[in-house]
């Protein structure tokens, strides 16, 4: 899982995808629907393998997309914001600031994708999730205004995009930013969920309760290569048993 990457960290950005693509190997999107669903091949001797998915729908990930994950191959999944997509470049950045950095830092110089941006991923064989209408924390609505969050941000993409919506990510993605009410909703609608909680995904993962390691490229190369060999997901246990409840 990966958020905004600054044009100066692409060069190491496509080291990283080699790093994966060469240990791991790359999973697109659909073939991990099909693993995950029960009807991809699986290979018990191959080492897990990674899908890549980006939060938020900045606009370096459009640039990124085209630039470095083409280069190598590489079709990702993208969580957008639909409610947050289009607006004047003031209003934009305000609610970046307010809903996607919780309000902890400034915006200036941020921007999202544009429609258009985002159907280019799309007709590139790329995959367009939802993260909420406006990136708000769920466990902070309640009501109608927990069911608009969730399944408006489906419907609108679906109505942008001519097509379905079968992926959902919460914002923030830790687990005290999900609820049992939530999942439920969300479970209504879309086939997959994937949290931000850190785990590997096995057969028997539920398809609401999906882990994702964050990966951030500003941190040292010894410390990304630790997160994607599972290194930090031992502190993580507690969340995965309580994500596990929630959906089961």
């Amino acid at each position: 899982m990966f958020h905004d990457t600054p044009r100066d960290g692409f060069e190491d950005f496509g080291r990283f995808v080699k790093y994966v693509k060469q240990t791991h190997g790359i999973l697109s999107p659909q073939e991990a629907a099909a693993r995950l669903a029960g009807g991809g091949e699986e290979n018990s001797k191959e080492r897990t393998p990674c899908l890549f998915t980006f939060d938020d729908g900045f606009a370096s990930n459009f640039e990124l997309a085209s630039e470095v994950l083409a280069s190598h191959g590489v079709t990702a999944l993208f969580f957008v914001c639909p409610g947050l997509i289009g607006l004047g470049a003031d209003e934009q950045s305000r609610l970046i600031a307010a809903n996607i950095f919780d309000g902890r830092r400034q915006a200036a110089g941020k921007r999202l994708m544009s429609w258009d941006e985002i159907a280019e991923l799309k007709s590139g064989g790329h995959v367009i999730g939802a993260h909420g209408m406006n990136h708000l924390r769920l466990t902070k609505l309640s009501g109608e205004a927990l069911g608009r969050e969730i399944l408006d941000s489906g419907v609108q993409l679906e109505d942008r995009l001519g097509d379905n919506i079968d992926w959902y990510a919460y914002a923030f993605g830790d687990i005290d930013s999900i609820s049992v009410d939530a999942l439920k909703i969300i479970s209504q609608k879309f086939r997959f969920c994937r949290s931000g909680v850190r785990g590997v995904n096995f057969p028997t993962t539920d398809l609401h309760a999906l882990r994702a390691d964050h990966v951030e490229m500003t941190a040292p190369a010894a410390y990304r290569k630790l997160i994607v060999e599972g290194g930090l997901q031992f502190r993580y246990a507690g969340a995965r048993r309580r994500l596990d409840e929630m959906v089961s």
